[in-house]
């Protein structure tokens, strides 16, 4: 794990505050994204067989770097059977076929097209506390669609995103890190909710907004009055990670480097380690689930 940040100022936008996080015990590990690696058909997405399973999808890593997965990133387009949303952060070998843990981001489409478009939004599922209970990731897409106004027959979580894009992106503009962070801290009316860390400032400045965007998307129709946050309130909530019990994720075909999930009473997650330093952590307060109607909470709030 990574220890003693330096943590900025907190930077306040409407309704959302964000920290930007810096440490010096940094490594210069790069890796194949998945926007780069698209773009450039340096990987193939399709699914697992042709039945096809909701939680697995193929991945053909045809690059002579290692191709490095975020949890929550989208996974969009009619060559799979449905949109997914990456389940944890994970490592694809170099010149390999891997297969990767998946959850659902379009429950009502299981039908591939012939047009073979496959992509991935320049936004993170907008739930990634729940990517692990598909149950509640289906209610948080309905909720979110309806807030919104949007009519989407798949119920597609990728549309939220594309039609508050450019409200979404004014936002996020709004935060700007200094040069050396490596990690971002979230804030709302809970508190600190979102925590994300990179292993060094070029993995950062890749994923930062992507992470943002998702955020502003899930508080775009919170009115709810926000609370004074400072330092102390991410010191507390990296207490939250500190002490949260490892669990061990076992890879699957492909991937190196090692997972584990984090949980504790407050928060959920997860960490990839490669060669022993850290890629990417991530913890989400599993209490930030304000959207969710009182009967469907599986959790009261702290």
């Amino acid at each position: 794990m990574i220890y003693n940040f330096k943590i900025s100022k907190p930077i306040q936008k409407n309704n959302i505050v964000v920290f930007f996080l810096k440490n010096f015990e940094m490594n210069d590990r790069t890796y194949l994204n998945l926007n780069e690696g698209l773009s450039k058909n340096k990987i193939g997405i399709e699914e697992y067989d042709d039945v096809g399973y909701r939680d697995l999808l193929n991945i053909k890593n045809l690059s002579d770097e290692s191709l490095l997965l975020l949890n929550g990133e989208q996974i969009i387009g009619h060559k799979i059977k449905q949109n997914r949303v990456v389940a944890s952060t994970t490592l694809i070998e170099k010149n390999s076929e891997g297969v990767i843990n998946v959850s659902c981001g379009e429950k009502n489409r299981w039908s591939a097209l012939t047009n073979q478009d496959i992509n991935t939004s320049d936004s993170m599922f907008f739930s990634r506390q729940t990517i692990h209970k598909q149950n509640l990731s289906w209610i948080q897409i309905d909720n979110y669609l309806d807030q919104n106004g949007i009519k989407s027959l798949t119920k597609d979580s990728s549309i939220l995103y594309k039609k508050n894009k450019t409200n979404v992106d004014n936002i996020v503009e709004s935060f700007k890190p200094e040069a050396n962070v490596i990690g971002l801290a979230l804030g709302n009316h809970y508190g600190v909710t979102s925590l994300d860390v990179f292993s060094n400032p070029l993995l950062f400045k890749h994923y930062y907004k992507k992470i943002l965007r998702s955020y502003v998307l899930a508080n775009l129709s919170n009115n709810k009055k926000m609370i004074n946050l400072n330092e102390q309130d991410v010191n507390i909530f990296l207490e939250n990670v500190y002490v949260a019990k490892k669990r061990k994720i076992m890879n699957l075909k492909g991937q190196h480097g090692e997972k584990y999930s984090l949980q504790s009473k407050k928060i959920v997650g997860n960490v990839l380690y490669d060669k022993a330093k850290v890629v990417h952590f991530t913890a989400l307060l599993k209490n930030d689930l304000n959207d969710l109607p009182d009967k469907n909470k599986t959790r009261k709030v702290a």
